[in-house]
This record gives C-alpha cells, sequence and structure tokens, in this order.
C-alpha cells in the first residue's frame, strides 16, 4: 500500500506492506482492548492517511464499532452541527486521530459538547510493541457483529448510521471481487474519502481482501489538480481507479489536451463510475478526450450501489462499456448499471402497491441479498421503513428508481426528488440536464430542481450557482425568465420559484451531492444566501452575495 502525502507540493509516499498494515492494526487494537473496547464505536477523525487506514483496521481487530467520519471544515454553525449530530447519534467512546490534529480537534471538542465524553487518541503515538500484547480470537468477529457504522450522506435527510456487519462486509467484497475480476494482480488508485463508502469499502478494503495493491491520495490533491489523479494511474500502473460522475466531468473541463503528453492509461481496465446519476455525455467525452493516452472507452464501469447495501448492488461486465436504454414510458436514453451481483436480486415495484411493474417500466428499487445492512443504528422507524420482507426474502427498499432491461438495471432518478404536479412525476434530473443545455450562464452540476410546497399544491422550484463572471454580466430578471421558459419547455410546467446563488451557496452533503429537498426550507429560514429571488414571473429581490464579492449587472 502507497499513501501519497496530503500536503500541497509534497509528492512523497509512504509504503506499507501487509506486516506492516497488520502490526500497526494489532497495536492500535490492543491498546483499545485494554480499555475494554468491544462493541463501544470508536470516531475516526482525521484526513486520509496511513492513520485513518490502520485505525479503521484496529478498531475492528479489537471488536469495536468503527465510525468512519472526518474533521468539520470550518468551525460554520453547519459543519460543526453535522459532526455534533453524528456523535449525539453514535455516542463515540472514542475519538481515533493522529497527533498532527490533535489541537485542531482539542478546540473542536470544545465547541461541541457530545464529543466531550469521548477519549482523544493519537493512534501514531501508540507503541508498536502492544502489537504482541494483542489478544485475537476468531470467535469474536461473527458474521453477525456490526463491524462499523456508515453514516449515510443525508442527501434527503438527517444522517442515520448504517448498521454494516463484518458478514455484510465479507460479502460486499466478494461481490466487488467477482463483479470487477478484481484480483491480486490488480492496482487500485483511489482519492476517495476514506468516510466514504465508495472510498473506504471499494478503494480501499477492496484490494485488501484480494491481496492487490493500493495508492491512496487525498480528495485535496484531485479537486486542486484533477490531472494529478490520471498522473497516479500512469505513474503507478493503475488497473482499477474511479469516482463519481462529476470526477469524470471535472477531468475533461480542467486538463487541456497539451496537458496528455506523457500520460499513459492503457493499464486502466476498470474505471468505475457510480455515486451519483451518471450522464451518457459526460462518460463519452472523457474517453473521447482521453483516447489519445491509451483510453479504452470499454474500460467505463457505471455502477449502481449505496450504504444500505454496504456498497455495490449491480456493476456491468468488464470491458463491455457504456449501454443506453429508456424505459417504455419516456425517451430519455439513462445508462445501464449492470447486472446485480452474485448472490443478489434486484426488483422493480410500484412504489404505492408494492406490485412488481413490467420489464422497462419505471418503479422503485428494491435490493436483497448477503450484503444488505442490519439497519439503522438506534432508528427502529427508519430501519422498518427501509428494510422489507416479501416472499420470506428480506429487501432494501432503496428510494430509487429505475427500469430493467435484458436484466441490467438502469438508474431514472431518486423517488423522493421527484416533484408531482397535478399528479405527474417529473424526475429533477431531466429538468436540470436541459437547464445546462439551454441557459449559457449554467452548469451541470450546479443547478437543483426541487418541490416546491405552495397552496394549490406541489410546484417545481429552481435553485441555480453562477460563477463570478455570469453573475456580474447577467442581468438577473432576463436569466431567471430564461431559466423559466427552459423549464416550462421541458415539462410543460412552470417554474414558480428561481433562485439565483454565488458558487458554493448549493446545499449539499458532506461527499457532494446535492440536497435538493433542502433548498426551500433553507430560503424560507434565511440561510440560503440568495442573489436574486424570483417568484411567480416576478423579481422579488436583487443583492449582493454575504461575502459582498458578486454583484448582479442592474
Amino acid at each position: 500500500m502507497r499513501v501519497l502525502s496530503h500536503q500541497r507540493g509534497d509528492d512523497a509516499a509512504v509504503e506499507l506492506t501487509y506486516a506492516d498494515l497488520d502490526a500497526r492494526a494489532r497495536a492500535i487494537a490492543a491498546y483499545l482492548q485494554q480499555r475494554d473496547a468491544r462493541t463501544e464505536r470508536a470516531l475516526l477523525l482525521m484526513p486520509t492517511g496511513v492513520a485513518y487506514v490502520t485505525g479503521f483496521l484496529g478498531a475492528l481487530y479489537a471488536g469495536a464499532i468503527a465510525v468512519p467520519a472526518y474533521p468539520p471544515e470550518s468551525q460554520r454553525r453547519q459543519h460543526l452541527d453535522r459532526v455534533a449530530g453524528l456523535a449525539r447519534d453514535a455516542a463515540p467512546r472514542f475519538i481515533l486521530t493522529c497527533t498532527s490534529e490533535l489541537p485542531r480537534l482539542r478546540g473542536l471538542i470544545e465547541l461541541v459538547p457530545e464529543l466531550q465524553a469521548a477519549e482523544l487518541i493519537a493512534l501514531d503515538a501508540i507503541d508498536p510493541a502492544l502489537a504482541d500484547t494483542y489478544d485475537y480470537d476468531a470467535a469474536d468477529l461473527s458474521s453477525g457483529l456490526t463491524a462499523f457504522l456508515q453514516y449515510t450522506s443525508g442527501s434527503q435527510a438527517a444522517p442515520k448510521g448504517v448498521m454494516v456487519s463484518h458478514g455484510n462486509l465479507v460479502a460486499n467484497e466478494l461481490a466487488i471481487s467477482a463483479a470487477l475480476e478484481f484480483g491480486e494482480d490488480d492496482v487500485m488508485v483511489s482519492w476517495l474519502p476514506l468516510f466514504h463508502d465508495m472510498g473506504l469499502i471499494g478503494g480501499l478494503l477492496q484490494p485488501l481482501y484480494t491481496g492487490g495493491s493500493v495508492v491512496l491520495m487525498s480528495a485535496l490533491r484531485f479537486l486542486e489538480r484533477p490531472i494529478r489523479w490520471l498522473e497516479a494511474i500512469s505513474e503507478y500502473r493503475a488497473t482499477v481507479s474511479g469516482g463519481p460522475d462529476f470526477a469524470y466531468r471535472m477531468c475533461v473541463d480542467r486538463i487541456e489536451p497539451s496537458a496528455l503528453s506523457g500520460l499513459d492509461l492503457s493499464t486502466w481496465r476498470v474505471a468505475f463510475c457510480g455515486s451519483e446519476p451518471i450522464r451518457p455525455g459526460t462518460l463519452g467525452a472523457f474517453a473521447e478526450r482521453f483516447a489519445a493516452t491509451g483510453f479504452s472507452p470499454g474500460s467505463l464501469y457505471p455502477c449502481y450501489g449505496l450504504a444500505e447495501a454496504t456498497l455495490l448492488v449491480t456493476g456491468v461486465k468488464p470491458g463491455s462499456g457504456v449501454q443506453l436504454a429508456a424505459p417504455d414510458s419516456s425517451g430519455t436514453e439513462v445508462v445501464s448499471c449492470g447486472a446485480p451481483a452474485p448472490e443478489h436480486h434486484v426488483l422493480i415495484v410500484d412504489p404505492e402497491t408494492f406490485a412488481r411493474v413490467p420489464e422497462g417500466h419505471t418503479g422503485e428499487i428494491w435490493a436483497s441479498g448477503p450484503s444488505i445492512a442490519q439497519g439503522y443504528w438506534q432508528n427502529a422507524d427508519a430501519t422498518a421503513a427501509a428494510f422489507v420482507h416479501r416472499a420470506g426474502q428480506r429487501y432494501l427498499r432503496t428510494g430509487d428508481l429505475g427500469f430493467e432491461r435484458n436484466r441490467q438495471l438502469y438508474i431514472s432518478g431518486r423517488l423522493k426528488d421527484l416533484v408531482i404536479v397535478r399528479g405527474r412525476n417529473i424526475v429533477p434530473q431531466d429538468i436540470e440536464d436541459q437547464l445546462a443545455g439551454q441557459v449559457a450562464a449554467l452548469q451541470l452540476g450546479r443547478i437543483a430542481v426541487f418541490p416546491l410546497q405552495t397552496e394549490s399544491g406541489e410546484a417545481i422550484g429552481v435553485a441555480a450557482e453562477l460563477s463570478r463572471a455570469a453573475a456580474r454580466s447577467m442581468k438577473p430578471e432576463q436569466l431567471c425568465q430564461a431559466i423559466a421558459f427552459a423549464v416550462h419547455e421541458c415539462v410543460d410546467e412552470p417554474a414558480r420559484l428561481v433562485m439565483l446563488l454565488g458558487q458554493g451557496a448549493l446545499p449539499r452533503t458532506s461527499s457532494g451531492k446535492l440536497q435538493r429537498s433542502v433548498c426551500a426550507a433553507r430560503l424560507e429560514s434565511g440561510e440560503l444566501k440568495t442573489l436574486a429571488v424570483y417568484r411567480d414571473g416576478k423579481l422579488q429581490s436583487v443583492q449582493p452575495s454575504a461575502a459582498g464579492t458578486l454583484e448582479l449587472a442592474p
């Protein structure tokens, strides 16, 4: 395993063998065992690095329940509130971190009372000799014991702790290795955060499970310069790597053709893409841009999964690339996310009647199999609503919409994201795509379409981030009118509310997903800083951003 430095300008890498990882994890486990850590929650709060990896493994060795998380980005209330909510729910007895983070976390603990009962532990200060005192009993880690809590990103509601058992984890790693054909000769490069299921279970644990190699880098390194991701793939001859749709889009938008010299992506056989809506245009543009580096379009690997299923639910056959289809009721083509992993099953059902829908018709996706998690931590109501039984089989109601064709799963939207106008279901992503293509000032990923509650029923609301240049050059009323017109053109329904926002103002989860349903609530509460508000065909307000750096043209 290699861990690239997360410091700017530092290209050094720490290299560890499996024996090194095991020894460090055993020392941490022995330290935790001395504190009776079995079944206690151990909250991981630190950047991607060796300590994060060994801390997670050490917690599992000790029979503790790991809680992957990350330090808040700032002391802004919304960042502190997430950590406080997670701590309140998980009630951790330990906070695992590294020495460099101690001053920051001590300050955080003063601001977040929910953390004050936990013992703060610097993992890199633990005596390595403790590894020899670690007392391991395989019976201690039975398949039904909770291994860790994967907190959901909160794109639809308050984060919930998904209870992933040791059995779930092994089952999903087995499913991933089969679906991706991942073996001990494969090399994974991952910048995905370790507190997120795709980064932890796919990016880190899959190569450890199969005996392959892994190169880890921080998300910050990628976000600062996306080419660093591709440079790492090229340098370390990676065979498997990936991320959400936006990662591929960033590479297309921010890596100039002139920078491709020296890149060799010919070894990259599985370029997985999931976690958010997969857009055919994004993957097509990526394949075209990087064909000169030896990247093959067949390497693109759309897949589908979620925390409640540990991670992977479906994936395409490696080498098959992107396949498109449309449901019977729509002409909009979407990307195939492949077939269910071995021993896993998918049903498409009517979300109201729970009856199976015909092939090609859209319904809610239900998933079953050994990877389906145990439920939500100390949340019986949410568990009962999401994990249901049918014909003697336990299923997860994913809340996602899709259809099947020739045993291939196609994702078409999110059930709770739907806008329902006069009984008609409208998928926000369809409108967002239309707006990005029709209104020059708007970009995909910076537009949120959401349900708006009005006296006459549900209506369509739109929130859009503007770049600095667009905010300075566009007249707000004309831009709002253009957005409202494009919405009507797309779905034959008006946008009752349009909000223009500065960059970074759209509500997002910790993993970058749009929180569509939060937009209207934050506007009413005054938490959403708007540049302009256009309601029912009239411009209601125009104002600079909170920082005063963006000004709309008069």
